[in-house]
């Protein structure tokens, strides 16, 4: 599984639970108020195009693989046993 960080910025007032009830199907965690990770045996772009369904086309959306080269602090509770879980390929 490669693990990666879904980010995004909502512009409508709108109901965005499926959204988030993808991410939390696909077993991500949110480590920041727009910022999840997800791991899952896809490439980005397969991600990225899948969770495309869950949001408006003027929202924001980036998708980008972890690396071992990350650093991070003050993020949400799960964060640390989720990389543990999952820990970047490369």
């Amino acid at each position: 599984m490669t693990t990666y960080t879904v980010s995004y910025d909502l512009n409508r007032e709108k109901d965005y639970a499926l959204l988030l009830d993808e991410l939390r199907r696909l077993d991500g965690v949110r480590t920041q108020a727009s910022f999840w990770l997800v791991a899952v045996n896809n490439t980005a772009k397969e991600l990225h195009d899948h969770l495309k369904g869950f949001v408006d086309s003027d929202d924001a959306l980036w998708v980008s693989e972890v690396t071992s080269n990350k650093h991070y602090s003050n993020a949400k509770k799960g964060t640390n046993n989720f990389l543990a879980t999952y820990p970047p390929q490369r």
